[in-house]
């Protein structure tokens, strides 16, 4: 089993509009969620880079409260990690996230009676066997609608 798992985004230009930003971060959790599923396995930490216009980057990481391959808990770490950034007026050539893994099967769940947790991670499941059966595009939030992901 790998150690780690990263995605990535590129822009066709370097980007300078904050919406753009969380868009591709949120591509970029969604696109992690469902690969940490398909391999079932589970993210311990993120790290998020960010490279600029002039070829620098800036990483931050961030230890996951409970070990996850969770979308929702992925995006909220991960858009943590983007405004603890501060990023004003940067132009953004890339983005890529890589999460730090454990096997699913030993890592710990914290039971819950929380019903809107449980129907979201039951609409996860539904939307990882649609994307199964018809192609990764077929369930994507409607902020990533009509938009191809870069790679």
């Amino acid at each position: 089993m790998p150690k780690t798992t990263p995605v990535s985004h590129r822009f066709d230009h370097d980007e300078l509009d904050h919406d753009e930003h969380h868009r591709a971060v949120l591509a970029l959790t969604h696109q992690l969620g469902t690969r940490l599923r398909g391999d079932q396995v589970v993210a311990r930490t993120l790290t998020l880079t960010v490279r600029y216009a002039d070829r620098t980057t800036t990483s931050r990481t961030r230890t996951l409260p409970e070990a996850t391959a969770h979308t929702l808990a992925l995006t909220h770490t991960a858009t943590g990690l983007y405004e603890a950034l501060g990023l004003q007026r940067v132009r953004v050539r890339a983005f890529s996230l890589t999460a730090e893994l454990t096997d699913a099967a030993a890592a710990v769940h914290q039971l819950t009676f929380d019903a809107d947790d449980t129907k979201a991670r039951r609409i996860e499941a539904a939307a990882d066997r649609a994307r199964r059966r018809f192609g990764n595009d077929a369930v994507l939030p409607a902020a990533l609608a009509g938009r191809r992901a870069r790679r």
